[in-house]
């Protein structure tokens, strides 16, 4: 479904995404695999760009990515359009994570990689949002892991979502500012349900960043 539809930035085709990531992976073991999605809407049709991102946290040398489109019917109906866009992200991200099981380990777990996470998630929740840039890092050195956080086995790759956890300001008719805010209390608890670490705005980097890029080209 997936093997062959993916594409380099300078637009090489990639035979089998499968031997790309397993090559990629064997040179960097602790690398990282997310992946992402995102689209937009043109004229009568609906465009989605997915992407697998590969980036070592500890090293921070950039990230590869490689991507595909799909151009289908106009979605008119919002929560449809983002549903579809998770739903890209669990499909490719269940694809790589069956093939690529028996031969990837994840050795990018670190616990402070683990504790960003738990940040990360305690951000979503809407908490320590007083905390300035330069604290953060001294923060999250500080933080307590649980037994569950320190010790479970996520999926193989990683899921990064275009949606914010933040309902924003509410109109006069009680929508909220941020459109997407439905789709993160819908789809992001049955993602993380699923055993996959989840990333939203603002550090979706796969969705947000490299799935932007690709759609505006």
């Amino acid at each position: 479904m997936f093997r062959n539809r993916f594409k380099k930035f300078g637009g090489d085709h990639i035979p089998d995404i499968v031997e790309y990531l397993k090559d990629y992976v064997k040179n960097d073991p602790t690398t990282t695999i997310s992946v992402g999605c995102d689209s937009i809407q043109k004229r009568k049709r609906t465009i989605y760009a997915c992407t697998i991102m590969l980036y070592n946290t500890d090293i921070k040398n950039g990230a590869h990515v490689v991507f595909f489109r799909e151009n289908i019917d106009k979605i008119r109906e919002n929560f449809e359009r983002l549903h579809k866009e998770a739903q890209f992200c669990y499909d490719i991200a269940d694809f790589l994570n069956t093939e690529l099981n028996g031969f990837y380990e994840r050795k990018d777990l670190t616990e402070i990689e683990r504790k960003r996470y738990k940040f990360h998630l305690l951000r979503c929740n809407g908490e320590y949002e007083h905390l300035q840039a330069h604290q953060e890092d001294s923060f999250v050195k500080n933080l307590t892991l649980t037994d569950f956080e320190k010790t479970n086995v996520y999926n193989l790759v990683d899921i990064h979502v275009d949606f914010n956890p933040s309902e924003g300001t509410v109109n006069e008719k009680g929508v909220s500012k941020n459109k997407s805010n439905l789709a993160y209390k819908a789809f992001v608890p049955w993602l993380k349900g699923l055993n996959y670490r989840v990333y939203s705005k603002p550090l979706a980097w796969s969705a947000t960043s490299a799935a932007d890029l690709l759609l505006q080209d």
